[in-house]
């Protein structure tokens, strides 16, 4: 099999890296997360009734495909 060595950093809400990370589970790929950092960013001002927390996602991981 290849292996791919794959950084990510994404800005999301918690539910959806829930989700993301749940979808990973399902890939018939393996995949091993090496590492993950979250940062919390200030709320989403914009909305001031039902501010949204972001957090900043990197993520290092490997890959490892079939040929």
């Amino acid at each position: 099999s290849k292996k791919y060595l794959i950084d990510l950093t994404f800005k999301t809400d918690y539910i959806n890296l829930l989700s993301f990370l749940r979808e990973l589970e399902f890939l018939e790929s393996v995949i091993l997360i090496n590492s993950i950092n979250l940062n919390l960013l200030s709320p989403n001002n914009n909305d001031e009734i039902n501010p949204i927390e972001k957090i900043e996602v990197k993520i290092s991981s490997t890959f490892y495909g079939r040929p």
